[in-house]
């Protein structure tokens, strides 16, 4: 999936979010009986359709080359569709401090920072049950590493370690529970990512933790 795909799932989000404030005046007025009707007339305007949700991310790894320290936060906004279905935006971005010895034989700092952004939709199968898709763009800045020494990449002539940028495209397709009792809740999901690189050792799997308010 190119991610050029993200324009137009943003432009379909949007259609959809702005589309249902119409629908529910539309709906009211001629009295329909249908389930979106009655959800939207039930509650109200469009802020009252909205959840929010989280996840942060805290880590340390090392090694006799070099240190490691990592910290992330992925806000995300939920708009209730109809009571079991709901779409919405999830963005992150993730700092990155490493230390270590480079290829001078000397020990450097580099402070890469990486981000990605998403667009999701889960369904409700019962009250803490639901399926989640979604689709992320991610841009990951990472450190050169010399593949046979294990050394950060150091450039004598920028004086710095060199770092790149690596893009790519994840479809992300599972199932989460969250403990909610209508006000703030945790959740925990398991993903598998459609779109994972087979000839990577990472695995394609991936496993969050987060908070939500309202789902």
């Amino acid at each position: 999936m190119s991610r050029v795909l993200l324009v137009p799932i943003w432009i379909l989000l949007i259609v959809l979010i702005a589309g249902v404030p119409a629908q529910a005046q539309k709906s009211k007025n001629k009295r329909s009986t249908s389930g979106i009707s009655e959800y939207l007339e039930e509650k109200g305007n469009f802020a009252s359709h909205l959840w929010y949700g989280g996840n942060f991310n805290l880590g340390f790894n090392g090694n006799n080359i070099y240190n490691l320290f990592n910290i992330g936060v992925a806000p995300m906004v939920g708009y209730k569709i109809i009571e079991p279905l709901s779409i919405g935006p999830r963005a992150s971005i993730q700092y990155t401090y490493i230390k270590g010895w480079a290829t001078d034989q000397m020990v450097h700092k580099v402070q890469p920072i990486s981000y990605s952004l998403a667009a999701f939709a889960r369904f409700k199968f019962f009250r803490s049950i639901f399926a989640h898709v979604e689709y992320e763009y991610e841009n990951a800045e990472l450190p050169y590493i010399d593949t046979q020494t294990g050394l950060l990449f150091y450039d004598l002539t920028q004086n710095k370690v060199l770092t790149g940028r690596v893009s790519r495209d994840n479809l992300y397709l599972g199932a989460g529970y969250n403990a909610s009792t209508g006000g703030f809740g945790y959740e925990i999901l398991i993903l598998y990512n459609a779109l994972s690189d087979p000839t990577q050792v990472a695995l394609p799997f991936l496993l969050r933790f987060g908070i939500t308010y309202k789902f």
